[in-house]
């Protein structure tokens, strides 16, 4: 096999040198030369062309995910082929990030200014990650230096539909790679809405007239930093530190139908991660070593009517703040056996959860609260070079998660609230076959679980429900087929999949007090579909898309649905060099066929979503590049929530000075 260390190390990073590759898990050793049958990668480039601002927005783009709003939470979250935020494992570096208390990321609100790739699995994942991988896992690259010094300085400004500033960003980036190894990366950017402007289709409501989003302001900033060296055989260590700080108003219902009337803030929503992660090579094996802390905080007020300012001694309104944090290491170990590449990795996961009520009057703090768990994940993975055109890929973890403590104030149910403990083995295989030098074909089945969350065993979901401490794990088994080929010009490829899910937990009326639910294991879903890639690029003009189709059965109760995520979703783009450093883009998406629920139970289908995006870009120099173009060109009426529009037709400008 003789794979060189180089590009043991660094993996796909070859092919995105701005990439940072210490924080890269692949399945594959050797994927800098060859197609990746395993993982999907958007760049900065691709980011830069779609003008995703977030990455909410870079990931909707691909095959096989699809994005949606949680109008209730003000969260931007996704799905893998039908599975929710909560079962993709997300990771920035490597670093799991999702909110130790329900799993949850909200995607919108990071930026893509210090992103240097996204890599995503679906099904098949590199057992490296640890545990809860069920629905597959996104990790977020961020950048790396590659010259002696450089960055970029970016500016963006979005007007509403009737020419108001509605939001405005700015970034900036430095880095230095200096010739002994050393080398630094910071970055740092800022984002502000003061609102956006609903479409022009959309019919007021008493809750929500047309016009302007009411209550859509928010606020990020973002600060990160990087130090690092570099050996001369490659081997590397970093420190890495990133804080974000958020605030963001809950914009209200506008359809009493679909939700229930709430009026909600959080007054902030921070994030701050630090780690420490080292690689020392060796002549044909390295060893890897990776720690991290990484905390989420906000605090959430629900208010007693529609001005936002008050508060009652009874009714529902209240003030609360969470406190979470993780911390964890990963150890991981890779040797090259002659014809084996062996790869063996053990994770370890604190996971700390503190919820506070808060005084309504005099701002007086209760821990009302306090959940821990204990996760650890073993995990080995062989990739076998069967001859020269074939591999077999083997792996198989086992993962232990552990309740270490439960402190809740809140005496209903408290005598079914018992430490539990939940354990999974998932193993996984694969083949892949090289047909000739420019196309593969590959076949998997891999079994993955989600152990459900401390919000799924706990939470009385504001005295609606009882816990359920006992609940077990989720399992899916994963098989897929997929074909990849590259003719000259043209790069394709599709996958089929099908995907079934045993012991899925759905919350169902609660026998002892049919007025309350509880979250029971009573589901078995299949998951099934097809999804296409296609692209072309020549000199000056690129153009590329996919398709994916999925369906979604309850096998117990056919009756029963899973909500927003769509059976058919298109994206198309078009990219033309005019001359002069003048080109053009543009994009199309369709959304059609996914289910919404209403607050009676019963479902309605969305109305099939169509937009267009289309922007100039002039290069004026190979360092300055301004941008000016038109998101939702026909102001379609989006929403993915059914009671939460989101905005219509909006212009940008944007200017961007790269060094």
């Amino acid at each position: 096999m003789k794979k060189s260390m180089l590009c043991l190390s660094l993996a796909t990073s070859v092919a995105l040198a701005q990439s940072y590759n210490l924080g890269q898990v692949s399945v594959q050793a050797n994927t800098a030369d060859e197609m990746n049958m395993f993982e999907q990668t958007i760049s900065s480039k691709d980011v830069s062309r779609d003008n995703a601002l977030t990455v909410q927005e870079s990931l909707d783009n691909l095959s096989g995910i699809s994005q949606d709003m949680q109008g209730g939470r003000g969260e931007s979250t996704l799905y893998i082929r039908g599975f929710d935020a909560k079962r993709v494992g997300v990771f920035i570096d490597g670093i799991p990030i999702y909110v130790p208390y329900d799993g949850n990321f909200d995607y919108g609100r990071f930026l893509t200014a210090d992103i240097g790739q996204i890599d995503v699995s679906k099904g098949y994942s590199s057992v490296v990650y640890g545990g809860n991988t069920m629905g597959g896992v996104v990790n977020i690259v961020s950048k790396k230096p590659s010259k002696e010094f450089e960055g970029n300085i970016k500016g963006e400004i979005v007007l509403d539909s009737n020419g108001k500033q509605a939001r405005h960003i700015e970034s900036i980036n430095l880095g230095t790679m200096q010739s002994n190894g050393f080398y630094a990366q910071m970055g740092a950017s800022y984002s502000k809405q003061d609102h956006f402007r609903i479409s022009d289709d959309y019919q007021g409501t008493t809750e929500q007239p047309a016009g302007e989003r009411l209550r859509s302001e928010t606020e990020d900033k973002k600060a990160s930093f990087k130090m690092g060296y570099v050996a001369h055989d490659k081997s590397e260590i970093a420190i890495s530190y990133s804080n974000q700080k958020g605030v963001k108003q809950q914009p209200p219902v506008s359809d009493t139908t679909f939700a229930k009337v709430k009026y909600w803030d959080w007054p902030y929503w921070d994030k701050e991660t630090i780690s420490v992660v080292g690689q020392k090579n060796f002549e044909s094996s390295y060893i890897k070593a990776l720690a991290y802390y990484d905390t989420s905080e906000n605090s959430l007020y629900s208010y007693a009517n529609n001005t936002y300012s008050t508060f009652t001694a009874a009714g529902s309104n209240f003030k609360s703040r969470y406190d979470d944090y993780s911390y964890g290491a990963r150890l991981e170990y890779g040797i090259e056996l002659e014809e084996h590449f062996i790869k063996a990795a053990a994770n370890y996961k604190k996971d700390v959860h503190k919820g506070y009520d808060i005084n309504k009057f005099t701002n007086a703090e209760t821990l009302t609260e306090n959940y821990e768990d204990n996760t650890i994940s073993l995990g080995i993975e062989n990739i076998y070079t069967i001859t020269s055109n074939l591999e077999l890929l083997a792996g198989v973890s086992y993962d232990r998660k552990e309740a270490d403590k439960i402190y809740d104030t809140n005496t209903a149910f408290l005598n079914m609230l018992a430490l539990e403990t939940q354990s999974s083995f998932s193993p996984q295989v694969a083949l892949v076959y090289a047909l000739d030098e420019s196309s593969k074909v590959r076949g998997s089945v891999s079994q993955k679980t989600y152990m459900p969350s401390m919000k799924d065993r706990y939470s009385r979901r504001l005295g609606s429900a009882a816990p359920n401490p006992e609940l077990d794990n989720e399992t899916a088994t994963h098989y897929e087929l997929s074909y990849q080929k590259q003719y000259q010009a043209f790069v394709g490829g599709v996958t089929g999949f099908f995907t079934r899910v045993d012991d899925a937990i759905q919350s169902v009326t609660y026998a002892p007090d049919p007025t309350l639910n509880q979250n029971q294991n009573v589901g078995s879903f299949d998951h099934k579909g097809v999804e296409f890639d296609l692209s072309y690029t020549q000199d000056d003009i690129k153009v590329g898309g996919n398709y994916t189709y999925i369906s979604i059965k309850n096998k117990e109760d056919n009756s029963v649905k899973i909500v927003d995520v769509p059976r058919h979703q298109l994206f198309l783009f078009a990219q033309k060099k005019l001359g002069a450093g003048v080109s053009v883009y543009g994009n199309m998406k369709i959304r059609k066929g996914a289910y919404e629920n209403k607050l009676d139970g019963s479902y309605v289908i969305n109305p099939t979503m169509t937009t267009f995006d289309v922007k100039a870009i002039y290069e004026a120099t190979s360092s300055l590049t301004a941008q000016i173009g038109i998101k939702n060109l026909t102001d379609e009426l989006i929403r993915y929530d059914m009671a939460y529009p989101m905005a219509g037709r909006e212009f940008f400008a944007s200017l961007e000075y790269k060094f």
